[in-house]
């Protein structure tokens, strides 16, 4: 079996620029983590309303 020892294989056009990996990275992270608490607070709540 052969392995490839070319780094210019794969995906050369659309590049993402070295510095915007972690920036999208912690991005994500924390859009994850607002979601989660809007999520849990939403479902909470509306247990609360529901036990009359």
């Amino acid at each position: 079996m052969d392995f490839i020892d070319n780094p210019s294989f794969g995906h050369t056009k659309f590049k993402l620029p070295l510095f915007l990996v972690p920036v999208i990275m912690f991005a994500v992270l924390f859009l994850g983590i607002v979601a989660t608490k809007v999520y849990v607070y939403i479902v909470t709540g509306d247990s609360h309303s529901e036990s009359n």
